[in-house]
């Protein structure tokens, strides 16, 4: 069971799992517990996203890849590579055709 994702806190930790699982893939938070902890350790070390077969690591981390890009606000509209919609910059995925975006650095 590989480690997709270091957690900064629940909330992050839960939206992350929560894309995983909409994408089909079988994930858990470990260290959900932990975070009374914060301060005592570093976040990112307490709290973190797994998914449970190892085979499920590539998809997942296109999956992460594309929730930390969508947390990005940034930028103006651009159009989906899929349906042309205009989407703002914070969308990973289109809402219209549900197509994943690009990521840019």
């Amino acid at each position: 069971m590989p480690i997709v994702y270091r957690a900064a806190n629940m909330v992050d930790a839960q939206l992350v799992l929560d894309e995983l699982k909409a994408a089909g893939l079988s994930a858990r938070i470990s260290g959900q517990y932990l975070s009374g902890a914060v301060g005592e350790i570093p976040p990112n070390e307490a709290i973190s996203v797994w998914v449970d077969s190892d085979r499920q690591y590539t998809l997942a981390r296109q999956v992460v890849t594309e929730f930390e890009a969508s947390q990005r606000t940034g930028g103006a509209e651009k159009p989906c590579h899929g349906c042309g919609e205009m989407l703002a910059p914070q969308f990973g995925k289109c809402w219209n055709c549900g197509a994943w975006q690009s990521v840019e650095p």
